[in-house]
């Protein structure tokens, strides 16, 4: 400290120091007009879409600026995550995602140049259950009534139809395996995110999909438009208990459960202190018990906190069973 510092009263040298540190501070990025963006690669009405803008008031409050939800869907989710890691790697971009858009799209497609590695956790929001769902008219009204239709069409040449959200979605996935394993065949065709998928299945111009247990899906089941024949959960899931698993349906499906988890990302070189920022800003969104019980209501189980640790434990572990589980369906970057 120089002589003229040490000549300024302890109580406006205090201030300085109290101003300058305020400079770095999520406060003086709201004043500088800067804002926190989360990048949502699917459509709007996706359930990544829908908890983006779930907490983006309550994030928005606790870091202090403004925080806005930007969808790019397309390419497997691959433009908007793709956006995200060409941002300025300071900590106002993130995305929302699920294991697709990060671990699977570049493990399934080609043309996506990122790697799962590129990217980090600060949030975690839950898991997710799926029901396989079918057409209302679906003259099948149990899982072994499914099998057998699908195997009189496979004699037939015309398979059964399964909707999905893009090769290498974690639906695309789920749907080769449930087939591999049941020994039947499947046309698949790709839609641009779950709700045009669920309104074709419930509209009967395709046959069958994997959807999310909550919102749209969850309200067609319940009123009778779409058929449940189970779900990919290790027990009946609360909100739908006549959806048994899977698993305790067909001998080939006994490792059958899968589950789809809600993430928040940012690039791996991210400093930590952003980093930080953004995980705490996340935690505190979380405990609010409007998001709690929101949550609830869309089929997800709420994740408790977790440190950045623990997060990056947990995507490790994530990349591993998800590119493996590609490399068992069959199906790799093309």
């Amino acid at each position: 400290m120089n002589h003229a510092q040490q000549a300024l009263p302890a109580t406006r040298r205090s201030m300085l120091l109290a101003l300058a540190a305020s400079a770095f501070g999520p406060r003086a990025l709201a004043q500088n007009g800067r804002h926190f963006s989360i990048i949502v690669p699917q459509p709007a009405g996706n359930p990544s879409d829908v908890f983006a803008r779930k907490l983006q008031q309550l994030m928005q409050q606790s870091l202090g600026q403004t925080v806005i939800v930007e969808n790019l869907p397309g390419a497997g989710g691959a433009i908007g995550v793709q956006r995200m890691l060409n941002a300025p790697a300071d900590g106002m971009t993130a995305v929302m995602v699920s294991q697709t858009e990060p671990i699977l799209t570049p493990a399934t497609l080609l043309s996506v140049r990122y790697k799962p590695g590129q990217m980090r956790a600060v949030g975690l929001l839950g898991r997710t259950s799926y029901v396989l769902a079918g057409r209302p008219d679906l003259p099948a009204q149990k899982h072994s009534e499914l099998l057998a239709l699908a195997r009189q069409a496979d004699r037939s040449g015309k398979p059964l139809s399964f909707g999905h959200i893009g090769q290498g979605s974690m639906i695309h996935l789920m749907g080769a395996q449930w087939a591999q394993l049941c020994g039947v065949e499947l046309a698949y065709i790709p839609y641009r995110g779950v709700p045009p998928a669920v309104q074709d299945l419930a509209g009967g111009q395709i046959d069958l999909s994997f959807v999310p247990l909550g919102g749209l899906a969850l309200d067609l089941i319940m009123t009778g438009k779409l058929r449940a024949f189970g779900s990919t959960a290790e027990q009946a899931p609360a909100l739908l208990p006549q959806a048994t698993p899977l698993k305790t349906l067909e001998p080939a499906l006994k490792n059958f459960v899968h589950t789809a988890w809600g993430a928040l990302l940012v690039p791996r070189n991210v400093p930590e202190a952003a980093a930080q920022r953004i995980n705490t800003a996340f935690e505190s969104a979380m405990r609010d018990p409007d998001v709690q019980a929101f949550l609830r209501s869309q089929g997800t189980d709420p994740q408790g906190p977790m440190t950045l640790a623990a997060l990056e434990q947990f995507y490790q572990k994530e990349i591993q069973v998800h590119q493996a589980l590609a490399r068992a369906v069959g199906v790799v970057a093309s």
